[in-house]
């Protein structure tokens, strides 16, 4: 399921496969234009953080 889908080049999901130790879930970045997943955020407060920076 995704998380948020800003536009058609990109989306973001929870890695449900890989909790952290207070069961939280890393959120992926996909990259629809080159095929590429990355971690973007390793929780989703870091996740909230990190896109309202890149879109000030």
């Amino acid at each position: 399921m995704d998380l948020f889908v800003p536009d058609s080049d990109e989306l973001y999901y929870f890695d449900t496969s890989a909790p952290d130790e207070q069961g939280e879930f890393p959120v992926m970045r996909y990259d629809l234009m080159n095929d590429l997943i990355e971690e973007y955020a390793p929780t989703f407060a870091g996740f909230l953080e990190q896109l309202i920076d890149e879109r000030k």
